[in-house]
């Protein structure tokens, strides 16, 4: 279980030091390491996680009751695929329900939870990220004809659902930005009050061009080519994605007819993957 570095240990109150012991290590399946090992008054057991990490169970009189309202009070363990999928057949085996997650409408593609409680309430979160966290998530609606020039005023965002993009118009022309989120593809949306793209899955903010405002370090929303027939159609090819190190002007296709996307200084990325792939454009 990866767990991170950031601390050494984590204590967690019991009423039942036998009953807590059995349930950390048969179905969480730490490993432990002994009773009362550490300088405290009252009777424990330390667990190893196969990090350096330890768990320290302390028996008390009385467990606070979980709040009812649930809230965020949790403890949280990050697993790779393989190691969440033994511990959900852990789980099950034990009699656990892993399959609701009280917050599924807020999970990105590719992230994996299950929610338990421990014999005495404490709430676990135990998450894991696939490779499709990071996959590259084609529409399949092709080339989609947006409508004329002028039809979009300059700093308006229009949301195209079918192709999963927004198509931006900035002074210096159109963008089309896919709406996956480079953290964990999470599905943004446009929130015209504070004018930035959002992403609900994580909180990842970026601005109208695309690029990332915080401290996550998010890379910019990814591209998909623009085009401007003869007749003033705006016309963007879902089929492709381009990654960016940040915006420039340049990124826009200008507002008029037979105009065409520029791809210097973007790379091209496959379809089945997040890294980038040296392509035609």
């Amino acid at each position: 279980m990866n767990t991170g570095l950031a601390f050494s240990h984590l204590v967690v109150e019991v009423a039942d030091l036998d009953r807590a012991e059995t349930f950390y290590r048969d179905v969480i399946g730490l490993d432990v390491l002994g009773r009362n090992l550490v300088a405290d008054n009252r009777p424990n057991a330390l667990l190893a996680m196969n990090t350096r990490q330890r768990v320290l169970l302390v028996e008390v009189p009385d467990v606070p009751p979980y709040p009812a309202s649930g809230g965020s009070i949790h403890h949280a363990w990050l697993l790779t695929p393989e190691q969440f999928a033994q511990a959900r057949d852990r789980l099950e085996a034990a009699g656990y329900a892993t399959g609701i997650d009280p917050r599924q409408n807020f999970r990105a593609v590719g992230e994996y939870n299950m929610d338990i409680h421990d014999p005495d309430g404490n709430r676990f979160q135990i998450q894991a990220f696939g490779e499709e966290s990071a996959d590259i998530l084609p529409s399949g609606a092709g080339v989609v004809a947006m409508g004329k020039i002028d039809d979009f005023a300059i700093g308006s965002v229009t949301r195209n659902g079918k192709g999963r993009f927004f198509l931006v118009r900035e002074e210096a022309g159109f963008l089309a930005i896919s709406v996956w989120c480079t953290h964990k593809n999470g599905v943004t949306v446009w929130q015209k009050e504070s004018w930035h793209f959002y992403c609900p899955f994580h909180g990842a903010k970026f601005d109208t061009t695309g690029c990332y405002v915080g401290r996550m370090g998010c890379a910019p929303m990814r591209l998909h080519p623009v085009n401007i027939d003869e007749s003033g159609t705006v016309l963007v090819d879902t089929d492709k994605f381009y990654a960016r190190d940040g915006y420039d002007p340049e990124q826009a296709v200008a507002a008029r007819t037979g105009a065409t996307f520029r791809t210097d200084g973007l790379e091209r990325l496959t379809e089945s993957s997040g890294e980038t792939a040296a392509l035609e454009a």
